[in-house]
């Protein structure tokens, strides 16, 4: 903060004191109390009655000194509740209180706190919105999953081979989705969420060496494409090529067991932000 050299006789000699912000033009109300003096810590303001309604967090100014409400204040209130503060300097009896034009001018260009429609703002989020999370640059959501799908054992089917057409989800100590013939494959189908491209896709099984191969197909045609990726059962990320979302693309994620021993657990697909 800049400091100015002024002379103030009732202290006797010159003294350094913040500059006052003069200026302000949206005034509130007044200060209706005496004795606040400079280092007087306050928490609430007698004022005359204000103007309009405030909210938590707005920002108040008065000749400098700068406050913020730490709760709605309805239109007429003649006491306004502030966050612990500290004069910087005495604030004298009917001094003109307003609101704060620099952080008003922060908050039209920027918005990073209040409300909007009753939502919080903060400097990266809206509501259950957030920017940059988890510090990547991308969107997210609550409840949303931003950067990834999990692929559940509900995803799954058995393709036409074999002769005992079952898929089954083991619930004893070692679970996990088994085919009822060995000749039988596992298959996945997985959205592609709108705005964004998958990348990789992980899968887990109980034998680690199964192959795993991804396809794009498409619900308004027959057939799928060229394979996407390949790798195994063992968790590690399958590079794919990056297939970006469309209205009616989907992935085909085929695991090619070959035991009716062999369990899958299920699996991930990442997702990059477009």
């Amino acid at each position: 903060m800049a400091y100015k050299l002024i002379n103030k006789p009732s202290i006797s000699g010159n003294v350094f004191q913040p500059p006052k912000n003069y200026g302000q033009q949206v005034q509130l109300a007044t200060v209706d109390e005496h004795n606040l003096y400079s280092g007087l810590t306050i928490t609430s303001l007698d004022v005359s009655a204000t103007a309009f309604d405030m909210k938590s967090g707005d920002k108040i100014n008065i000749g400098g000194q700068l406050l913020t409400l730490d709760a709605d204040a309805t239109s007429e209130s003649t006491t306004l509740s502030v966050s612990s503060t500290e004069l910087e300097f005495d604030i004298d009896y009917n001094a003109v209180i307003e609101i704060d034009q620099t952080n008003l001018f922060v908050q039209y260009q920027r918005k990073t706190e209040g409300t909007i429609a009753g939502m919080p703002v903060a400097a990266k989020s809206f509501g259950p919105i957030a920017y940059d999370f988890p510090s990547t640059g991308d969107y997210a959501v609550v409840g949303v999953d931003p950067t990834y799908v999990k692929i559940l054992p509900r995803d799954f089917l058995i393709n036409e081979d074999g002769g005992y057409e079952a898929l089954e989800f083991k619930d004893a100590s070692n679970t996990g989705l088994q085919v009822g013939d060995a000749a039988q494959e596992m298959v996945a189908t997985v959205n592609i969420p709108y705005g964004t491209t998958a990348t990789e896709v992980y899968v887990w099984g109980s034998v680690t060496t199964k192959v795993v191969t991804v396809y794009e197909c498409n619900v308004n045609a027959n057939g799928k494409s060229g394979a996407l990726g390949t790798g195994t059962t063992n968790g590690a990320a399958i590079s794919l090529t990056s297939t970006a979302a469309s209205d009616t693309n989907y992935l085909l994620i085929i695991v090619s067991v070959t035991a009716t021993s062999n369990r899958v657990y299920g699996g991930k697909v990442t997702l990059t932000q477009n």
